[in-house]
């Protein structure tokens, strides 16, 4: 068995009252852990199951650490520099102040991962607190949580209700954080996004493809009631009933819509029409098929489409300077996307036609013409035959077949009008469903990466069962998910650290 050892820290000349608590702090600190290791001894004479051992060791290894960021507290004083301390003015033109010390040190309170600790500090001021040295030097954050808490409450909250993520922080420390706390923190953060992407480098050109796609798309995202227009807001609600149900097309809840972007690069994949409808009807996906290259996403609530568009065009001038590299813009028919396309992204953009959103519309004229429960076979033949048209060049045959078998059939209502809506569609998009040109020059023709930014990004983590956002709080989310899921999270708490902390201290450090 161990022998514990002494629990003091040595000091060459007569300790300070600093190094005093200081000593003091890292004796308690030894002692739980001496009182751990004889724990250990009873334990295995009680043979007592390993995970209690576990959670044991764990939790007093909390309480020690607590002990010892005490102590180097104790160690770093309380930060009195003197009588008076020289601060910035708050702009260039004004003069620097020299603040008096305060008479009473100030504690403030720190919720670290090992619990709540008390800071006492010098400050200075006239009849208030203005400077306090001591938050500077040791980084204090603005809040009582610290850093590295608010990072992995963060890490929580990214994919789960900030009540859930709060909760299971609570399950792992024992610390108790409010909701409402959790939510002001995420607004607070997100304030960093957008400068942080501005300032992140462009990746390596040998890292990056030889084709720079552009991709959009949008989903929704329910609101509360109050953040709705005052046209959608204005009916007084409904008494409320047991089995209240809904009137016919009346939805659960309202939405906006977050317009949602990706950008990477990738290598040219050329096929022919059969390989791809082995692919996307019969699910054999190609094993030499290219992965995306520094792929990059984004979602813009409270702006919209142009603040996206936006930043789609910074990223294609930042990753294609020398405009070298075919620009692929990929998305679905909707007109507002192309009229932002046309605005923003370069005059020489090969813009496409999404295959997946062609084949939802022949999927839906297919079942217009056979019946879905006894002539599944006959509907699956007659999809894959238009789509090897399509993807052959053949649209003008495959918009006058449509409409040829709509009147020879004598569809009337719905379903001629869902022929003709999709006739329509694709004489509308025609120019850019040139896939056979597509396809020989190995550009992608299916947007499934933005498909996937508004699963992963958007539905996943706003669309929970209950859940309501206000716009501001969505947006936050948004950011945060997204650089969550860009794989910029360390590298963006290094920033959102760094610049709070010149916000929070600049008048200290300009003094010198």
């Amino acid at each position: 068995m161990l022998t514990p050892t002494t629990a003091a820290v040595k000091f060459d000349l007569l300790p300070t009252p600093e190094q005093k608590a200081c000593s003091m702090s890292v004796g308690e600190g030894l002692n739980t852990f001496w009182t751990l290791v004889e724990y250990l001894q009873k334990a295995a004479d009680q043979h007592q199951p390993i995970h209690q051992v576990e959670e044991t060791i764990f939790r007093k290894f909390m309480v020690a650490g607590r002990w010892m960021l005490q102590a180097f507290l104790d160690m770093s004083g309380s930060g009195d520099v003197g009588p008076t301390v020289i601060a910035a003015g708050d702009s260039s033109t004004d003069p620097d102040q020299e603040l008096p010390r305060l008479e009473q040190t100030h504690k403030r309170p720190y919720l670290s991962i090992f619990g709540e600790i008390s800071v006492e500090r010098t400050c200075y001021g006239h009849d208030r607190v203005e400077a306090v040295p001591l938050d500077a030097q040791l980084h204090l954050p603005q809040r009582q949580y610290s850093y590295l808490l608010q990072q992995w409450l963060g890490t929580f909250v990214v994919d789960d209700a900030h009540a859930e993520a709060v909760r299971k922080l609570e399950t792992i420390l024992g610390l108790g954080i409010a909701v409402k706390a959790s939510e002001d923190l995420d607004r607070e953060q997100a304030g960093d996004v957008e400068p942080f992407q501005n300032n992140l480098p462009v990746p390596e050109p040998t890292e990056e493809g030889p084709i720079l796609v552009v991709t959009a798309d949008c989903k929704g995202v329910p609101l509360v009631r109050s953040a709705l227009g005052p046209e959608e807001a204005a009916e007084p609600p409904l008494p409320a009933l047991a089995n209240q149900r809904r009137g016919k097309g009346e939805k659960a809840n309202k939405k906006r819509m977050a317009a949602v972007g990706a950008v990477y690069t990738i290598d040219p994949f050329v096929r022919t029409a059969d390989e791809v409808i082995d692919e996307v009807m019969r699910k054999k996906a190609a094993k030499r098929r290219p992965l995306p290259a520094h792929k990059r996403v984004r979602a813009e609530l409270l702006v919209g489409k142009v603040a996206l568009f936006l930043w789609l065009a910074d990223e294609v001038v930042r990753r294609n300077p020398e405009g070298t590299k075919p620009l692929i813009f990929l998305s679905d028919g909707e007109r507002a996307l192309h009229d932002r396309q046309s605005e923003y992204l370069p005059e020489n953009v090969v813009c496409i036609l999404d295959l997946f959103h062609v084949m939802e519309r022949l999927w839906k004229v297919a079942w217009c013409f056979f019946d879905e429960k006894t002539q599944k076979r006959e509907a699956h033949q007659w999809v894959e035959e238009r789509l090897r048209r399509l993807l052959e060049g053949k649209v003008d045959s495959v918009i006058r077949g449509l409409r040829y078998q709509s009147t020879q059939r004598g569809l009337r209502g719905p379903r001629q009008k869902a022929v003709k809506n999709t006739a329509d569609y694709f004489e509308h998009n025609r120019a850019r469903m040139k896939y056979d040109e597509y396809l020989a020059a190995g550009y992608p023709i299916g947007s499934g990466v933005v498909e996937g930014a508004c699963r992963h990004l958007v539905k996943d983590r706003m669309e929970r069962t209950g859940m309501r956002w206000t716009p501001s709080g969505a947006q936050a989310m948004l950011d945060l998910r997204g650089t969550y899921l860009n794989g910029d999270w360390t590298a963006f708490w290094e920033y959102h650290v760094e610049h709070e902390d010149q916000r929070l201290y600049r008048k200290m450090r300009d003094a010198g």
